[in-house]
């Protein structure tokens, strides 16, 4: 068979591209489960302006990225090694984006708070019906997180309506000290929902399941190489093609670091979500890797 290739929405029914019913699906968090409704520092300026404090969004964002990557050198893994919380490793964040300002401590702990929720993100419509579907498709399918992130998360998804699904199947790396694209945090999530669901190799081997997960992100690297990496099934969802494989196959782009970083804090949930109504095909990149740009044509490729 030949890679890449396109798969139009109605031809998942077809023998060669059936797929088996999944076992385990696990997903990313930010930008996958979930996204701001507007980018974060509009949102930043918003409530910092009810604090008397005015700043440029647009050059909070272009300062964010080096930012992002100091903090994370100088407190790796959210200060879990340095004896800072991961709140105050956020703290530090909003100062530091916001300097020479000095921000008052209140306004930090609005925009934290504000961030643990419905205040600052929404769930895309497409994600809850496919999780739903799968649901009611395939009772025995676990569900989980796999995310480069710290346990403020469990607080999120908890906010925002999506813990019930997941239950203690969350593995983040702030808890194991992995993350990825380390196929290590894709073979800790998977021993422990074999642990907790010994069913699973009911009939089938642990190499035999692994062809049977799949991970759901946002990144190329992360996400779809890193679960196709561990022997598990990685999907790309890219609601706005960045990585430019939902068209023309020449058009492949890698997302540099600065990029990457930009877009963790540069999402419109309203813009990106009408843009990946637009295209319903898939991208095999090859036999463990795929790509989409809104889970109903996930819904499409596993319910046909």
């Amino acid at each position: 068979m030949q890679f890449p290739k396109s798969i139009k929405i109605n031809q998942w029914d077809l023998p060669a591209n059936k797929l088996k019913p999944p076992k385990v699906i696990t997903f990313d968090a930010y930008n996958t489960l979930y996204s701001t409704t507007l980018p974060v520092m509009e949102q930043y300026c918003k409530i910092g302006l009810k604090y008397g404090i005015e700043a440029d969004p647009q050059h909070l964002t272009v300062k964010f990225p080096k930012i992002f990557k100091d903090l994370r050198a100088s407190h790796p893994n959210y200060g879990k090694y340095t004896n800072l919380t991961p709140n105050e490793w956020w703290e530090t964040l909003i100062s530091n984006i916001f300097e020479p300002i000095k921000v008052p401590k209140e306004m930090i702990t609005e925009i934290l708070k504000t961030f643990e929720g419905f205040g600052a993100y929404t769930v895309y419509p497409d994600l809850l019906e496919f999780l739903k579907n799968m649901r009611a498709a395939f009772p025995g399918t676990i569900f989980g997180v796999v995310s480069n992130t710290d346990p403020i998360m469990h607080t999120l998804i908890k906010n925002i309506g999506l813990a019930p699904y997941f239950g203690t199947h969350v593995y983040l790396s702030y808890d194991l000290e992995v993350s990825k694209p380390d196929p290590k945090i894709f073979e800790h999530a998977l021993s422990d929902i074999v642990t907790k669901n010994p069913e699973l190799l009911e009939n089938m081997s642990y190499e035999e399941l692994k062809k049977r997960c799949w991970h759901i992100g946002d990144e190329r690297l992360n996400d779809m190489s890193g679960a196709s990496n561990a022997g598990w099934n990685g999907v790309l969802i890219d609601r706005m093609n960045k990585y430019k494989f939902l068209g023309k196959l020449s058009e492949e782009n890698e997302r540099e670091e600065y990029e990457l970083y930009k877009d963790k804090i540069d999402n419109n949930s309203q813009e990106s979500w009408k843009l990946s109504l637009f295209q319903t095909d898939a991208m095999q990149i090859d036999k463990r890797q795929f790509v989409i740009s809104n889970f109903n044509t996930l819904s499409k490729m596993f319910l046909s």
